[in-house]
C-alpha cells in the first residue's frame, strides 16, 4: 500500500465503526415506518411484482433488527450476507420487473442506485466483519 490508503490503514477499525454506525442508523430508518404499520402496503406492492407478502415482513425485520445489529457490530457478516441477498434481489426485480434505471435525472424515474449503494456496503461487512470496535469484537466472533 502506499499514499493515502498507507495513511488511512492505521484507521481501519475507526472507519469501520462509522460505516457501520452511518450505515446501520439508514436501515433502521428504512425499516421502522415498516415496523410501524407500512408492512401492509409494502406486501401489497411485492405481491403486484409476483412475491408473497411474507416478503415484507422478512425485509422489515431484516432492515430493522439488523440495522441495530450493525450498529452494534453483532453477527456482522451473517447481516452482511442477509443484505447482500436482499439488495442484490431488489436490484433484480426493480431491474427485470419495473424498467428502472441504476440513476436518472427524470423526475419520478425509479431507480436502484441507492439499492446498489447498500448491496457494495454489504459486501464490505460481509467480508471485513465489524472491526475491533464492536459486540464482534469483544465476543471474538
Amino acid at each position: 500500500m502506499s499514499g493515502l490508503l498507507e495513511v488511512l490503514n492505521p484507521y481501519g477499525p475507526e472507519l469501520l465503526l462509522i460505516l457501520r454506525l452511518s450505515v446501520g442508523a439508514g436501515l433502521v430508518l428504512h425499516g421502522y415506518p415498516k415496523a410501524k404499520g407500512g408492512r401492509v402496503q409494502a406486501g401489497q406492492w411485492l405481491k403486484s411484482m409476483g412475491l408473497p407478502p411474507l416478503a415484507a415482513d422478512l425485509v422489515t425485520v431484516l432492515e430493522f433488527l439488523g440495522g441495530i445489529f450493525l450498529i452494534l457490530g453483532l453477527l456482522t457478516p451473517l447481516i452482511g450476507l442477509f443484505f447482500v441477498v436482499q439488495f442484490g434481489s431488489i436490484i433484480l426485480m426493480k431491474k427485470s420487473k419495473m424498467n428502472a434505471s441504476f440513476i436518472s435525472v427524470e423526475k419520478g424515474k425509479l431507480t436502484y442506485e441507492i439499492d446498489a449503494v447498500y448491496l457494495l456496503l454489504a459486501l464490505v461487512f460481509l467480508v471485513l466483519g465489524a472491526g475491533s470496535f464492536s459486540l464482534d469484537g469483544l465476543l471474538g466472533l
